[in-house]
Formats: C-alpha cells, structure tokens, sequence
C-alpha cells in the first residue's frame, strides 16, 4: 500500500512537472505569458575521476522554468487529495 502511495505521488509531480514544461513552451511565444517561459539554469560542469578500473562522471544542470513551479505547488496541494482517492483501502 504504501510503494502505490509513493509511486503515485512521483507519478503526480512528474506529470505536473511536465504540464508546466508544455505550460512554458506555449506561453513563450506570446508577449503576455513569456514571463512563464523564464527558467534560468544552474548546476554545476561534469567533472571525471578516473580510477584506473572505471572511470566515473560526475555533473549535474537543472533548468526549471516559472511554470514548472507553479504547477509543482499545485501538484503538492492537489496530490493528497487525488491520491487517496486513487489508493483507497479495499472494503
């Protein structure tokens, strides 16, 4: 019961996290909405370690636009909700 909690959860910000990428791509291109489309990004380069055996690298960027957060907070609010409505326990 509880990984079907969880997935669902993941399943819900992902879904979110994707209409506010779809959010974002279509309010770019009017003057109005651009402001949604705004997504600075941030990470750090990816660097190598090389261990003779294996050689590992390490790097990392997100790029997460207006949108994408707005939709995450909703998602937050609304998840609960939906979620235990979908998990319900079996009477």
């Amino acid at each position: 019961m509880v990984i079907k909690k969880i997935f669902a959860y993941l399943l819900a910000y992902i879904v979110a996290l994707v209409l506010g990428g779809c959010i974002a791509a279509i309010g770019g291109q009017f003057n109005a909405m651009s402001w949604l489309s705004f997504s600075p990004e941030f990470g750090f380069e990816p660097f190598s370690l090389n261990l003779v055996v294996i050689r590992l690298t390490f790097g990392l960027h997100i790029k997460i636009s207006v949108a994408q957060i707005i939709m995450l907070v909703v998602a937050i609010f609304v998840a609960p909700k939906v979620v235990s409505t979908l998990v319900a326990p079996k009477k």
